[in-house]
């Protein structure tokens, strides 16, 4: 395998910083410097309400929690239309990110407005997603109630009033509209998405944010990340995972009992180190090096130090910027410390850092000040040591615990100056819930070298085309890609009237216009014999009782998956995978997560409603597999625990482009070699009723079927699915002997400019060209055009026109356009990956399959001018100069784009 490259070095230029007791890098900094913690009970009244038993539960559950929040919707351009529906996320993430913004003096300056990308990354639902969820519950139990129309009209009007109602709630309490809005509010125009690993979420951020830096896709990225506890559902299933809430907890105590959860957000602004050098930035620190690793156990996710693989990536990280572990005097370690975690972390802390050093290893841990901020735990380190590389001192550490102690091995007891001699290294050391140990290497700005090394990729490696060497799939109908193929050829029209236990119409259905909690649309791509994908569980050892705490996107990922990996061949190629990593995109809170939230807060609703909650539902059945049956990234975590592919976990979210912004992700890590292997695609099942009421309300369903190109295209419908693909380096490949469908040569992505709502022509072209400057041909060798053709008439003429721009113009042939839309409906974080598969699925045929014309098509779509033609029935699909090259577009809500570019040659694999 290929060492990865020699680590660019990242320059850390902004801090943002928004605690319960620290609002401000300021206020931040001298709370962490003091080593002063302000641990308080669970607020319990601000949560919906739930059973005696649960509170008793609760009761001495410690930790940092914010009281209510002031924010100024005005300033961040927040109209009052959407501000009933927007996140308490959302306004934290807004503030923290116009601070490091500010902090960096940007708000005098000029950012490279085009090429700022934004990363965020959020864990669990937000406040806004589970009063979404009640009110959607709350209108089945309001039918039950109700003995007469007028008296349910009331009782849903009720509903409405207690957890407030607007046409924007499904865009609320998405976790990629945060940086979408984010990139709005500063008009910036590079990629955007948010992302979930738990809590190594602020490792993936930094991983995701140094690939788009060191590829040259990024001159600056904002991440940023929050953590905020918005169910009673968090507290309780954490509390399996061995979070006490002990008040005087502590992670390095005796007793094990661990650090309290806590709340907070964080955002830095990134650049590397030479351009921050060059436009004379403020540098904190810079990050110098990196690494991660995770080993696979079956069973639950559980807190436990690998002790080879935390050896092996904290000498890994600072392998990359040609240091020792040794050289590191201070250590901030990011973990609970829950059960004998403390021992096996010093133990390897020894190991790996102290041995043969004159003074001890300083360790410190910023979870003991400001609590365990799950998601944004590992961010809150960084701007903790780099804060503390810039003042040259480090932060104190108390505790009224009795805590471990190993020679070699010091705790700041206060505020001491900088130990040794230059160059002085701080290391931020994590082991999450998923498995992953992760490390990262900072110094101080005058510790960096000048001089980067000579070793960095040649550009033309790093635009090195992306093989596809596995594929699965399952939509509606179709559990595997075969059925799917089949499908597409023969005129598969999956979209028909949803079943009766997906949409029980007496509740829910009104047929005509939006009306309050109701859903005007009854036409989806419903996933169908969803028994298919738990019969296959046990062959995991996965047996009933967990089974039935995974959320279906879970089981269908994994199902999914296994084609794949078959298809890869993964049984012979087992000892030569490299370092891999499993990245879904997904939406970031599941519905597994809303329905035991509702279960929980049941009380609420019936009282809501004037009726008298049943004392029998104290029993929740939250244990310790719970939580893993709800994390987006645990799909990508049982994928990787069930195939021993000991990869890194991830969930993207970026709207209804979730999919490619993964291939994104995935194509720049693979060019990078920061791995070797990478299983990437999509999963979402949005033929619910949460989603049909919420678009209902924002009027974007079709009150038919969806229409792509059509004179009368009025939405669309939603469809279920998922798509994932095994990718590889194409040298690699070949090298390796891999059956290759096709290989990608470009991923681009862009940021609307315009608007949150209405998609922008020049955004969606941005994203194309971007794509095309890695491929390395023009768009006049491009065949067929996968639209992403969600079937309104201002997307689909908004989608063309961008298409005519990059596309348009010397054509010896016309273009061709579809969209698998037509056939499967909408599957929103899926659907990028579902356009990806009918293509690669296209290239094999050396055929493409008719798009579903249900009306007549829009005389104003600017076909001629291009010149193009939509796909109507099925059609042979010829080389040009030996090859057939297509493209695939999403597009999502909050003006997220991305385009990806893919060829196969004329049989050469």
């Amino acid at each position: 395998m290929h060492k990865p490259p020699v680590f660019e070095p990242i320059a850390i230029i902004g801090i943002g910083c928004l605690y319960p007791q620290a609002r401000g890098k300021d206020a931040f900094w001298r709370q962490l410097q003091a080593g002063e913690s302000h641990f308080a009970p669970l607020p319990l009244a601000r949560y919906w309400d739930t059973d005696g038993k649960v509170r008793e539960q609760l009761r001495g559950w410690h930790g940092a929690f914010f009281d209510e929040m002031e924010f100024d919707f005005k300033r961040f351009r927040i109209p009052p239309i959407y501000r009933k529906s927007v996140s308490q996320m959302m306004l934290m993430l807004l503030q923290v990110a116009d601070e490091c913004v500010r902090d960096a003096g940007y708000d005098k300056r000029d950012l490279p407005r085009d090429e700022v990308a934004v990363m965020c990354g959020t864990c669990f639902g937000f406040d806004s997603t589970i009063a979404n969820a009640l009110k959607v519950d709350g209108v089945r139990l309001a039918h039950e109630l109700a003995g007469s129309a007028e008296e349910f009209a009331l009782l849903k009007e009720t509903l409405r009033e207690r957890f407030g109602s607007s046409s924007h709630d499904r865009v609320g309490e998405m976790a990629s509209s945060i940086p979408a809005r984010i990139a709005s509010i500063l008009s910036l125009r590079g990629p955007v998405q948010a992302m979930e690993c738990a809590d190594a979420t602020g490792y993936a951020l930094l991983e995701a944010a140094s690939l788009s830096l060191h590829s040259g896709q990024s001159r600056a990225v904002i991440v940023a990340s929050g953590q905020r506890i918005e169910s009673l559902l968090t507290p309780l299933a954490l509390a399996r995972k061995g979070f006490t809430g002990a008040c005087g907890g502590h992670p390095f105590a005796l007793d094990g009992a661990g650090t309290p959860m806590g709340e907070g957000a964080t955002a830095l602004l990134l650049k590397r180190l030479s351009d921050a050098r060059r436009d004379n930035d403020r540098i904190y620190s810079v990050l110098r090096g990196m690494g991660a690793a995770r080993q696979d156990v079956p069973g639950a996710l559980a807190y436990a130090v690998d002790g080879t693989a935390a050896f092996h990536v904290i000498n890994d990280a600072c392998a990359q910027a040609e240091v020792t572990a040794a050289a590191q005097q201070y250590i901030d370690c990011v973990l609970p410390g829950v059960g004998s975690q403390a021992p096996q972390l010093f133990s390897v802390l020894s190991d790996a850092c102290a041995e043969g050093k004159h003074r001890p290893l300083q360790v410190g841990a910023s979870v003991a000040t400001f609590g365990h901020t799950f998601a944004n735990a590992a961010l809150a380190a960084v701007a903790g040591s780099s804060l503390a590389l810039h003042e040259k001192t480090l932060p104190q550490m108390r505790s009224s615990a009795a805590l471990h102690a190993r020679a070699g091995i010091a705790y700041p007891d206060a505020a001491i100056p900088w130990p040794g001699d230059a160059p002085q290294l701080a290391g931020v050391f994590g082991s999450s819930l998923t498995g992953v140990q992760w490390h990262l290497l900072l110094s101080a700005p005058e510790s960096a070298s000048h001089a980067l090394s000579s070793d960095m990729s040649p550009a033309q490696e790093q635009q090195e085309p992306i093989a596809i060497v596995g594929i699965g799939g399952a939509f509606g109908p179709c559990s595997n890609s075969a059925d799917f193929a089949q499908g597409l050829f023969d005129g598969l029209d999956a979209v028909q009237p949803l079943p009766e236990n997906v949409l029980p119409r007496s509740a829910y259905f009104g047929e005509g216009e939006a009306a309050v909690l109701s859903s005007y649309a009854q036409y989806g791509a419903d996933l169908k014999q969803r028994e298919h994908y738990d019969a296959g569980l046990a062959a995991y050892k996965i047996f009933p009782k967990r089974a039935a705490g995974l959320d279906i996107a879970q089981k269908l990922t994994l199902h999914v998956a296994a084609e794949a990996l078959v298809d890869f061949g993964l049984a012979q190629k087992r000892g030569k995978l490299g370092r891999t990593a499993v990245i879904v995109a997904s939406n970031l809170s599941l519905g597994r997560e809303r329905e035991l939230a509702c279960r929980l807060h049941a009380p609420e609703l019936l009282r809501t409603l004037g009726s008298v909650p049943d004392a029998a539902t104290a029993d929740h059945g939250i244990d310790h597999f719970t939580l893993d049956g709800y994390l987006a990234s645990g799909s990508a975590a049982l994928v990787s625990a069930c195939f021993g592919l000991a990869a890194m976990p991830v969930a993207v979210e970026a709207a209804c482009a979730s999919s490619l912004a993964v291939f994104n992700n995935a194509v720049l890590a693979l060019r990078r070699h920061r791995y070797d292997l990478v299983l990437a695609g999509g999963v979402e099942l949005p033929a619910n009723l949460r989603d049909l009421v919420l678009c209902s309300s924002q009027m974007m369903l079709s009150q038919q079927r969806i229409a792509p190109f059509s004179e009368h295209a009025d939405g669309f419908s939603p469809g279920d699915g998922a798509a994932l693909f095994v990718l590889k380096r194409l040298s690699d490949a070949l090298r390796d002997g891999d059956r290759i469908h096709a290989t990608i040569t470009g991923v681009g992505g862009s940021a609307d400019a315009v608007s949150m709502t209405a998609p922008d022509p020049d955004g969606q072209a941005l994203a194309m060209r971007r794509a095309f400057a890695q491929a390395g041909y023009a768009p006049a060798s491009v065949q067929y055009v996968e639209a992403h053709g969600t079937g309104t008439r201002l997307g689909d003429l908004a989608e063309l026109t961008s298409i005519g721009s990059v596309y348009g113009g010397a054509r010896a042939v016309p273009l061709r356009i579809g969209s698998v839309k037509s056939n499967i409906g909408h599957t929103f974080a899926a659907a990028g990956a579902a356009g990806l598969l009918k293509t690669v699925l296209a290239l094999q045929r050396h055929a493409l399959p008719a798009t579903l014309l249900r009306r007549r098509i829009d005389p104003q779509l600017p076909l001629a001018g291009i010149p193009a033609e939509l796909v109507t029935a099925n059609t042979r699909w010829d080389a040009l100069d030996g090859r057939r090259r297509a493209a695939v577009s999403s597009f999502g809500t909050g003006g997220i784009n991305y385009h990806l570019l893919l060829q196969a040659d004329g049989g050469v694999h």
